[in-house]
């Protein structure tokens, strides 16, 4: 019998190990390849990441369920806890924005609140989902904290997810929450952000019971300083709780989640749409054209509830439910406009404003199987109640107003508070209900190659809006609609590792009012059914998976028609891209992260208007992102990071008459892992525009001043 010298071992799959024995180096013979696999969903097992570590290798799509990213018949990606630690990101927006070619930052960094644009449309946190129950996170900021993924879905998603709270049709972002690993986790996180800005969290995990069924999992952080930019500072406490239950048949979960921040020098946005020309050149990033003076105090509170059971191998039913709590007090004014004189008149005003927002969903999935024909089903009603109230000061305050200029620093006077009669306050108050209905069916065909996804949902949206000053009467503005909305998508796989896909899916926003002064002023228009044709291939190369698709998203617009005076919906934003996204390892010491969007997006059908055929607000032909990593050969753990984002130019006005130039900004850094007397350590430094690049950054509705160049530091032990 030959004498056994090697071992060599090949993963043959998840949690999937094969190993072959081979005598000597010169022999011919080996002994039979021994197969060792665990089971593939052990409690507390995160889906498996792409070669690099970045992405996940799986996505959830609303009422399709859960999916490998390959497989599915849409424009996803799931970023991975490790992309949000390596990039130092400071939100989900932040994050995106610096990894994901078709999504951008609206405000961001050195304002009050942030957003997202992802396709050349408006997403707002209000749209943000947790684990696939949209609506229950922070308004202002999400802090990525308790985030074990990301995943954005590009195009329209009301017939996956269910209508969002402000309808957003550019794509839909979904949080997965953290959960305890088989491993114990302990970790600290450190991290430093000129000019004086520091931030801490711990994360501790733990699995117990028998076969580890119980899992707790622990954040808390904090952040406090002054920001790179003049008179910015801010103080935010995070903390969050992940409890789940983890059996054969039965899977539940709940998270608590709380967010505070105080924030102050606050606002620092500027509408250029009145210029009617070019806006002036970019200043240095340190200014701030908020006065010091304004200040947003907000906390956020979320609990949510999950469960699955499988009443057998072939029916699962669902549920979850969630709350949220968000209340800010803040002394703000209206984003000024910026006049041709480079003038811009400020108020600040005193708001309080509260919103309290219950989100469900429930139902049944399965499979069966019609001849050769495999059906996975699925049938699911959601519900989404909101309630919101806002007041506006508007005389509670002595000063607060004055004139700034683009060329200094604002000086106005600190208002003195007077006092606030309830009375005299402007409110706004809103009653929400999105309750909705979807039924689902993807066909498996040909050994699993061809697939087609059947469905439909049925969204009704309800709300009651009311805005005035109560002494002297509210206008009231009720909405009852309800809209039909099919989904149609087909993958075929030619090749183990190639995807060919198309799909029809559409968005579902509220329609809108017809304004005060028009003919036809407080007519309700039926909800706004914005359509989505995208096709597209992705291929996994070795260690690189590349997808490469084209879209068509064309949303209903209305405008008063300036002959007659009268609001109507007859017009259309149409965006047409193309998305190329490539993830992956080149090699041992080579990775990749990024891609680019290429994009026409104009409004149509407005005829005799000024903004018939010109390009959409804030939307810019190119963009491009792109991360690479490089582990230095001869130093182990060290890696080099270079990043660029690229936004070409873009518009301020309908008319198209004030084009804001395109920015490219890099960021330069060092990754060093190793081990400090036992203890896992990474080591993280990020030079943020490295080239002290000036630009606006213009969102859809204001411009707000690129960040200056700054050095991000950050430590994580692993104990």
């Amino acid at each position: 019998m030959p004498r056994l010298e090697t071992l060599r071992a090949r993963w043959t799959g998840v949690a999937a190990l094969c190993l072959a024995g081979v005598n000597d180096a010169h022999a011919q013979t080996a002994l039979p390849e021994v197969a060792v696999q665990a089971p593939a969903d052990l409690p507390g097992d995160a889906p498996r990441a792409l070669p690099g570590g970045n992405v996940s290798s799986r996505v959830q799509l609303g009422a399709l369920g859960d999916a490998k990213v390959l497989d599915s018949p849409f424009s996803v990606i799931s970023y991975t806890a490790k992309t949000i630690e390596d990039t130092q990101a400071r939100s989900v927006a932040d994050l995106l924005s610096q990894v994901d070619p078709a999504v951008r930052e609206e405000y961001g960094d050195g304002t009050s609140s942030d957003g997202l644009v992802i396709r050349g449309f408006p997403v707002s946190n209000n749209d943000i989902s947790l684990n696939g129950l949209p609506g229950v996170l922070g308004q202002f900021r999400v802090l990525p904290n308790f985030v074990e993924r990301t995943e954005v879905l590009n195009g329209p998603s009301a017939a996956l997810f269910g209508m969002t709270p402000s309808g957003s049709v550019g794509g839909m972002v979904n949080l997965i929450s953290k959960r305890a690993t088989d491993v114990p986790i302990t970790a600290l996180t450190t991290g430093f952000t000129s000019r004086a800005l520091w931030n801490a969290n711990a994360d501790i995990a733990r699995r117990f019971g028998t076969d580890n069924v119980w899992g707790v999992r622990v954040n808390a952080g904090l952040l406090q300083g002054d920001s790179a930019r003049e008179h910015f500072s801010e103080r935010s406490r995070t903390a969050s709780v992940g409890l789940d239950f983890t059996d054969t048949r039965l899977r539940a979960s709940i998270d608590v989640i709380h967010q505070s921040q105080y924030m102050r020098g606050v606002a620092g946005s500027l509408n250029f749409s009145a210029l009617g020309g070019q806006p002036p050149a970019a200043m240095d990033g340190q200014r701030n054209v908020a006065p010091a003076w304004n200040w947003q105090d907000s906390d956020d509170d979320t609990l949510m509830a999950q469960v699955e059971y499988d009443v057998s191998e072939r029916i699962t039913v669902f549920g979850a439910a969630g709350q949220s709590r968000n209340a800010s007090s803040a002394l703000l004014g209206a984003t000024p406009y910026l006049m041709a004189d480079g003038s811009y008149a400020f108020q600040s005003v005193p708001v309080y404003w509260r919103q309290y927002t219950l989100a469900a969903q429930t139902g049944v999935k399965g499979w069966f199987d019609t001849g050769a024909v495999r059906h996975h089903w699925s049938f699911s009603a959601s519900q989404l109640r909101r309630r919101g109230h806002a007041q506006f000061f508007v005389s509670a305050l002595e000063g607060g107003s004055g004139v700034g200029h683009i060329g200094q620093q604002p000086d106005l006077p600190a208002p003195t508070p007077a006092p606030m009669d309830p009375l005299g306050s402007l409110d706004w108050r809103t009653h929400m209900s999105l309750p909705g209905y979807a039924l689902m069916d993807t066909l498996s065909m040909a050994q699993d190659r061809v697939r087609l996804t059947l469905g439909l949902r049925r969204q009704l949206v309800r709300s009651d809006n009311q805005v005035g000053f109560p002494v002297l009467g509210m206008d009231e503005a009720r909405y009852d609609h309800g809209v039909t909305s099919p989904v149609l998508a087909l993958l075929v796989k030619p090749a183990e590792h190639v995807s060919l896909y198309a799909n029809h899916v559409q968005g579902v926003s509220q329609g809108d009012t017809a304004p005060y002064g028009t003919t036809n002023r407080g007519e309700t228009f039926a909800p706004y059914r914005t359509r989505q044709w995208e096709a597209g291939v992705k291929v996994a190369m070795g260690d690189v998976v590349g997808t490469l698709g084209v879209f068509q998203i064309t949303r209903p617009a209305g405008f008063i028609d300036p002959a007659t005076n009268t609001f109507a919906v007859n017009s259309a934003q149409r965006h047409r891209g193309v998305e190329l996204n490539v993830m992956g390892a080149l090699n041992r010491h080579v990775r990749l992260l990024g891609g680019a969007t290429v994009m026409q997006a104009r409004m149509v059908g407005a005829r005799g208007t000024p903004w018939d055929g010109k390009r959409t607000v804030g939307a810019a032909r190119r963009q491009f992102t792109l991360t690479g990593e490089w582990d230095l050969p001869a130093t182990q753990g060290l890696t080099l990071v270079t990043r660029a984002v690229h936004t070409g130019s873009v518009y301020a006005d309908p008319a198209n008459l004030t084009r804001v130039p395109g920015w490219t900004v890099v960021d330069l850094g060092l990754r060093y892992a190793t081990e400090w007397d036992g203890t896992p350590v990474t080591l993280r430094a990020t030079v943020e525009n490295a080239f002290d690049k000036r630009y606006w950054k213009q969102g859809q509705l204001a411009a707000t001043l690129g960040m200056p160049r700054r050095v991000a530091l950050s430590s994580t032990f692993a104990f």
